[in-house]
């Protein structure tokens, strides 16, 4: 009986992390519904691509004009939220270095859709949703990553999860 009494525990906490996450607007979301059809289908590939941060700034590459206010004369028309939403999802895009690019996506889909559809956050722990293993340390031994890009790899997993 404690054993159902634990489990019933885990299984809530795991879904009130999951419904907290679920209430952010999703980034990914956002730019493949509004931004998706005219430049990059994803927004890593148009971050990487067409953004470049300068002078703790978030600038168009083409023109360095700086993102935000490009976003706020109208261009996608979108709302304050969406391009707080995205502006912040381009500089986690830039700061991540293509870390998961260069390491991972050799053998993995998109880092959003290997978050989603593989893991899960307990107890703020990134864990693998079918196996419960810690991947922080599942990580160490895995990917080829050193040890400071396996901080930065479950930062970006976690991301994802948002």
């Amino acid at each position: 009986m404690l054993f159902v009494g634990w489990l019933a525990l885990a299984i809530t906490a795991a879904s009130r992390d999951q419904q907290v996450l679920a209430q952010a607007p999703d980034p990914h979301q956002i730019f493949e519904q509004r931004c998706g059809g005219c430049h990059s289908p994803h927004a890593g590939d148009f971050a990487r691509n067409y953004l470049v941060r300068s002078q703790g700034k978030m600038l168009t590459r083409k023109s360095s004009r700086e993102l935000r206010g490009f976003l706020n004369s109208g261009h996608g028309k979108l709302s304050p939220v969406e391009i707080d939403v995205l502006v912040v999802h381009f500089e986690n895009i830039l700061n991540s270095g293509g870390l998961f690019q260069d390491k991972c996506r050799v053998c993995h889909d998109r880092a959003v859709e290997l978050a989603r559809h593989q893991l899960i956050l307990r107890e703020g722990t990134l864990t693998g949703r079918y196996t419960g293993r810690d991947i922080a340390e599942f990580l160490q031994n895995h990917g080829r990553l050193q040890q400071d890009e396996v901080e930065r790899m479950i930062a970006v997993l976690k991301r994802q999860l948002h």
